[in-house]
This record gives C-alpha cells, structure tokens and sequence, in this order.
C-alpha cells in the first residue's frame, strides 16, 4: 500500500473518529424556548439536561430564542414537519389547543397516571382536553397579595381572614394617603388580575363556567363581582393605572408609600430586585373569597410548561425526559434552579424555598384550598385577547361597567358560535 493510501486512510479515520465522537456528546434531543434574552435562564436548562441524563441517559440540547414572537413562530414552523422539537416550552389550557387539534402533540396521559397521587387534578386539567392531557409543567405560580411587612407591624395590623377584614386594610391605608393596592393597564394582560380574582372570589364554579361558554358575563354573578371592583375602584385602593409594576411599583413599596399588590409567587423576584428582602420587607398572604360561600379558592398559573412535538424524530427519548421532568426529583431540579419556583408535585421536597413560599404551599394544603387557572389560559386565546382591552376600558371607566360587561358577553358569543 502506497504511502499516500495510507496517510489518507488514517486521515479519514481520523475525522470519522473526531465527528463521531463529536456526534455522541452533543445531545441528539432539543428544547426549544423563548427566554434567550435572560440570560439567567440558560444555565437552568443546561442544569436540567445534566440532571435529566444522569436520571435516564438521554439529555437535551436548548435552543433558545430572543423574543417569544419569534419563538412561537419557529416553533409552530417547525411542528408539522420532520424537524419538530422534541421538546418546547409553551402555554397551557387553550393556549396549547390549536396545537392539540392540528395533531401536532404526544399525549402525556399514561405519564401523568403513573404520578396520578402526586398532582393536584386542577393542575392536571391545565393540560387535560378529552381526557387525555398534553403537556406537563415546569413550576407553579399562585396569585397571592404581597404586603409591605414593615407597614403592617408599624401600625399592628394582621393579615386578614375575611373579605370585610380585607377592605377594612385597604380604608386604612387609603385614609393614611399609602397606595392600598398596586395596579396597572401597561402592557395589557396585567387588566385580568383582580378581575378574575374577583370572579373567582363570587362563585368558582360560575368562573369556570364562564372561561368555556357555559356562563355569560351579563349574569348576576358577573355583574356583582365588576360592582365589587368597581367600588374599590371609586373609593381610590389603586395605583394610577398608568403605573408600571416592574420599576415604578417596587420603588413605592419599598419607600412605603404602597401597601399590597396582587401577583404570582413569582413576583418575589421583582421585589427583591429593587433591593428587598423576602420575610423582612416584604410577606405574602391569601386574598379572601369576597363571597364566603365561594370557600378557600386560590389562582393559579402553571408556568414554564414543557410540551413534547408528537412529529419529532427523538420522541421515544423526548417521553422519558417528560417522565423525569413530572417526578419529585425533577420538579425540585427545576424549582430550585430557577429562582426558587414552587413545584407542582406535592411530594417534592420545598425545603429549598424560602419560607414565606413554604407557608403559602403548607396553607394550600392544610387548609384545603380549591386551585383554579387563570384566565390568560383558563379560556380560548380569541376572547381573551379582546377582553384584556375591555378590562382596562372599565378600569379607566368604572361606572361604564354594564357597557363592558355587554362587549365582553358579545365577544364570547362570537367565539363560542363558531367553536362549538
């Protein structure tokens, strides 16, 4: 054999080798999701994917996109062809429907059966259409009041148990000229928050009634609630509307000068990037049902989901890392990599969050409260998109709340004739 035979063979033998090798430590499995542009969410999937491996031996690569625009798009780009993520991070209920219809989901069920102990079935039904579910999530949030803790010792005032308890803080506050409430018509979706806590706080059942067609906003229950915050919007519990609740709210509560604000747990993290401590400045509490009858109801927002693209070429080891991703273990991973998030297992350990959020989850569960979602998912994207207009319309005009109640009754008809 010639020695340029030879050299050439090793060559080739040499870059089948390099490549080959290269080709088994890349992760042949993608997750494809949209906070490229924080950073810090990065290394939290790069964590998981090495967890994940370690747990089943398949592990994932991320793709991360700058904007959630143009990652829904490549997504749904993506999902009928033969290039579909194995895994994507999305939205729950009816944000995830169109994709369900169109076929272009794996059913989770059999997944969600095996740790059927394990969910609370509201959270199971964030993803469940027909009875079969089609996505899992990755953390929970649930919408609670955080208060300005040293306000609340300075004046000795307690937590409220009660809805009269609860208005009777925010006349407090109010005739001391600090903001009750924090609130805001910026950015649009914000609009739904006391809305559908006060919906939800009437009647649960009438809510979940309303989020598919099967209630109308023109009814009595619909109509008491909007008369409710109407008169706490009169009475002046709220910030300007014009208030941005990312920079301008924290600065005021943090000064003193606003009391509570209604958020997901997560809002934690914004506080405390203005400079304050959670358990030390600030604390949490569950609103009270303005309706007694209602019960013990908290929101809830199953966030972070992760779907699985049914058309993906990796999908047997895209259901195992889904398998791992619903157990204990891997609700803690996430959890405790991404800022201290509540799990959705309630057999994961909590220990790694800090104890104000141990509270709120203990309270959830001692005290026996109904979850229910919200509405940004709870009911079909069309409506919602409108109605987060109408909302901020009659937060701008309260008295023009019947007009409102009307537009939004109209826009779920118009949906639900076509969709049912």
């Amino acid at each position: 054999m010639s020695k340029r035979i030879s050299g050439l063979m090793v060559g080739c033998s040499l870059l089948f080798l390099f490549f080959g090798l290269a080709a088994a430590a890349e992760p042949e499995l993608v997750l494809m999701h949209d906070k490229g542009g924080a950073p810090n969410y990065q290394p939290v999937y790069e964590a998981m994917s090495d967890a994940c491996f370690e747990a089943t031996g398949v592990a994932f690569k991320q793709v991360p996109y700058p904007t959630t625009e143009i990652h829904m798009a490549a997504v749904r780009t993506a999902l009928p062809t033969n290039k579909a993520p194995e895994l994507f991070t999305w939205w729950s209920t009816y944000r995830m429907k169109p994709l369900i219809d169109a076929g272009l989901l794996a059913d989770l069920t059999n997944l969600w059966d095996a740790r059927k102990g394990e969910y609370d079935p509201g959270v199971r039904g964030a993803f469940e259409f027909n009875g079969r579910v089609y996505g899992l999530p990755g953390s929970m949030a649930y919408w609670v009041v955080w208060y300005h803790k040293p306000l609340f010792e300075q004046y000795g005032l307690s937590r409220p148990n009660t809805w009269d308890e609860f208005i009777e803080l925010c006349d407090f506050f109010k005739s001391r000229d600090i903001i009750p409430l924090g609130t805001t018509v910026q950015g649009r979706w914000p609009t739904f928050i006391y809305t559908e806590q006060f919906l939800v706080g009437m009647d649960p059942d009438f809510y979940e009634a309303l989020m598919v067609g099967k209630a109308k906003y023109t009814d009595e229950t619909a109509v008491k609630a909007f008369e409710v915050y109407k008169d706490m919007l009169k009475k002046g519990y709220f910030s300007d509307p014009g208030t941005d609740i990312w920079t301008d709210f924290p600065r005021l509560f943090g000064q003193g000068k606003a009391a509570m604000i209604l958020m997901g747990s997560w809002y934690a993290v914004t506080l405390e990037s203005a400079g304050l401590k959670i358990g030390e400045d600030f604390d949490a509490f569950l609103m009270p049902s303005v309706n007694p009858k209602s019960g013990k109801v908290v929101i809830y927002e199953a966030s972070s989901p992760v779907l699985v693209g049914k058309k993906s070429v990796g999908l047997k080891d895209a259901l195992k890392v889904a398998s791992w991703w619903l157990t204990p273990e891997g609700q803690y991973m996430f959890g405790s990599l991404s800022g201290g998030q509540i799990p959705c297992n309630t057999a994961t350990d909590i220990s790694y969050l800090p104890q104000v959020k141990q509270n709120i989850v203990k309270t959830l569960k001692t005290e026996g409260y109904r979850l229910v979602n919200r509405y940004w998912e709870a009911t079909p994207t069309d409506i919602c998109e409108e109605a987060v207009d109408k909302f901020a319309e009659f937060i701008l005009k309260p008295d023009a709340y019947m007009q409102v109640l009307g537009d939004l009754e109209k826009i779920a008809q118009d949906y639900w004739r076509e969709h049912k």
